[in-house]
């Protein structure tokens, strides 16, 4: 927001007080038979030309249920398409566990 209202500021501390009164809180998952966790990757080699920085997005979900996505351009011009495949791979598998 370019100019944030006092309405707006009361929110965002409700909100704020709203989560540090709730971090004993969290998710639960019990193990079901059958239910794992999938994941799918892809990255984009060369993303945008003008810079050749590659581009990725992954999802991965619990039996139906999404747990994490992401879509990123990366910081580095990979020199291959296998490269820039490994690097994000491991990067977002980093980021689930």
């Amino acid at each position: 927001m370019v100019r944030p209202t006092k309405l707006f500021w009361m929110e965002a501390k409700h909100v704020l007080r709203y989560l540090r009164g709730t971090t004993q809180f969290g998710l639960w998952y019990k193990q079901i038979e059958g239910v794992k966790l999938c994941g799918f990757i892809d990255v984009d080699w060369e993303g945008n030309p003008s810079d050749l920085k590659s581009t990725s997005g992954g999802i991965f979900s619990v039996g139906s249920i999404v747990v994490f996505w992401c879509n990123k351009k990366k910081k580095f011009v990979a020199l291959s398409s296998k490269k820039a495949e490994c690097i994000t791979s491991s990067q977002e598998t980093c980021e689930v566990i």
